[in-house]
């Protein structure tokens, strides 16, 4: 019998990275290329399903680049978004408004899990990902979900952070 092993993917915040929102600088290029590799190694080693929170920066990059894969190589990856509060990407401009919402109807499911803002929506997202996961794929620029990971005994597979040049 098989079972389907989900992923955990987190990371840094763009508002965290030195290039900000520079999706063009080449650490960030770099960065969106070491994810999509990284995602499409776990697949080829069976790991089909994903989770993240689309928070924009890392998890957002890596839900576009498993719906990319999908539609690329018309493989079965799938993206299952654990949404902390229904107004996350309100704030942000409306290209990436725009792309967030892309992103959440080509997902798989999507699980809004407040209404509105509550601060423990994130942490509650985070635990929720990790729960139902055997890993996380992280850079490390979630400290309070690698820590709930390592506790859990939860593989982390790390990505090369590329600020530290």
């Amino acid at each position: 019998m098989n079972f389907i092993q989900y992923c955990t993917i987190s990371g840094s915040m763009v508002w965290n990275l030195p290039y900000g929102m520079d999706e063009s600088h080449p650490d960030c290029v770099e960065l969106k290329l070491a994810i999509t590799e990284k995602i499409w190694n776990l697949y080829n080693s069976g790991i089909s399903c994903f989770f993240c929170n689309c928070e924009y920066g890392l998890p957002l990059w890596a839900a576009e680049a498993i719906v990319g894969m999908r539609l690329l190589k018309r493989r079965s990856a799938k993206i299952n978004l654990i949404i902390p509060h229904e107004n996350q990407a309100a704030v942000w401009s409306n290209e990436v408004r725009e792309r967030y919402y892309n992103i959440n109807a080509a997902a798989d499911s999507v699980v809004i899990l407040s209404t509105k803002y509550k601060e423990d929506c994130y942490r509650k997202a985070d635990e929720f990902m990790i729960d139902h996961s055997i890993m996380l794929l992280t850079d490390g620029g979630n400290e309070y979900i690698s820590e709930y990971a390592k506790s859990k005994n939860k593989d982390i597979e790390p990505i090369k952070m590329l600020i530290n040049r």
